[in-house]
C-alpha cells in the first residue's frame, strides 16, 4: 500500500497543474510633444544685470520651453498583458526662456547698437534620457485604457556654445580718426555631464495604437563647466594686433526639472504564445 501511495501523490499533485496560452507581445513607438521647465531650471529672474552664465545666480539656468522626440519600446508580459515593460529614448531640446531672451536683445543691441556687424547665439539645452520601468494600463472601455508608468535611467546633457561677434570701422574708439579695424569674438564652450533620469507619468491609450501622455522628469544635478574663450584684433593702418585670452570656469551644479507633454503611436511588432504555468 505505501508502495503505490507515492506515485498516487505525485498524480494528484501534477493534475492541479494547468497550462494555457497567452501572447508576449512586443511594441515599437514613437512621439513627440513639448517640454516646460520646472523650478530653478526655469528660473531666470536677474539682479545686478546678471544671468547664470554670467555666474549672477547659483543654480539657475533659465531655460524655455522646448520639444521633444523619441522612442519606446513596451513588452507586454504574457502572465499579463495590462502589465508592460518600458524602454523609452528621448531627445529633449529648449533654448533659453523669453525674459532672457529679450534682455540681451535689448541691453546687448543697444550696447553694440554702433556696430553694424554683430551677432549673438545663445545656447541651447539638449538632454537624452535613456528610460527602463513599467506600465501599467487600465482599461476604461473596450478601446481606451488608462495608463501610468514610472522610470529610471540615465540622462545625458549637452549644452550648445554661446557666442558674441561684433566689429566695425572704428567702435569702441569713436573718436580716432586712425581708420581703425576692430573686431571680438567670444565663445563659451559648455562641458557635458551625465546623471541619473526619474519620470513619472501617465496618459491615456487608444487601440494599443495611440497614446497622449504626460511625464515629470527629474534629472540628476551636475556642475557646469565652460572653457571660455575670447579674441580681440585690432588692425591699424594695415598693422594688425591679436589678442587672445582663454579661461575654465566651474560653476554650480545645475538640476533639469521638465515636464513633458507627448502624443505617440506604436505598432505591433512581435505576437508569439508561450505556455504559462499555472498552479
Amino acid at each position: 500500500m505505501k508502495n503505490n501511495a507515492l506515485p498516487l501523490l505525485f498524480l494528484i499533485l501534477f493534475s492541479c497543474i494547468g497550462y494555457h496560452q497567452a501572447n508576449a507581445q512586443i511594441y515599437i513607438g514613437l512621439h513627440g510633444g513639448v517640454t516646460l521647465p520646472q523650478d530653478f531650471y526655469a528660473d531666470s529672474r536677474m539682479s545686478d544685470n546678471e544671468w547664470m552664465f554670467t555666474q549672477g545666480h547659483q543654480r539657475k539656468a533659465g531655460a524655455g520651453r522646448g520639444w521633444s522626440a523619441g522612442i519606446d519600446v513596451s513588452y507586454a508580459m504574457p502572465f499579463h498583458t495590462n502589465l508592460e515593460a518600458v524602454f523609452v529614448g528621448d531627445y529633449m531640446q529648449s533654448g533659453v526662456s523669453d525674459d532672457v531672451q529679450e534682455y540681451y536683445k535689448i541691453s546687448y543691441a543697444h550696447r553694440f547698437s554702433q556696430c553694424p556687424r554683430y551677432e549673438m547665439k545663445l545656447p541651447r539645452f539638449r538632454n537624452i534620457p535613456l528610460l527602463l520601468g513599467v506600465r501599467y494600463r487600465f482599461p476604461l472601455t473596450k478601446t481606451i485604457y488608462l495608463y501610468g508608468e514610472a522610470l529610471g535611467g540615465i540622462n545625458l546633457r549637452f549644452i550648445s556654445p554661446w557666442s558674441i561677434t561684433y566689429a566695425d570701422a572704428n567702435w569702441p574708439y569713436i573718436d580716432r580718426v586712425d581708420d581703425m579695424q576692430y573686431n571680438n569674438m567670444k565663445l563659451y564652450t559648455y562641458g557635458n555631464a551625465h546623471t541619473y533620469a526619474l519620470r513619472v507619468g501617465g496618459g491615456f491609450m487608444v487601440k494599443d495604437l495611440v497614446t497622449i501622455g504626460f511625464g515629470l522628469n527629474l534629472f540628476g544635478p551636475a556642475p557646469l563647466t565652460w572653457d571660455q574663450e575670447e579674441t580681440v584684433r585690432y588692425d591699424i593702418y594695415g598693422t594688425v594686433k591679436e589678442n587672445r585670452t582663454n579661461n575654465h570656469v566651474d560653476y554650480y551644479d545645475i538640476k533639469p526639472v521638465m515636464i513633458n507633454v507627448s502624443v505617440g503611436f506604436r505598432l505591433k511588432a512581435f505576437s508569439g504564445a508561450r505556455q504559462v504555468q499555472d498552479w
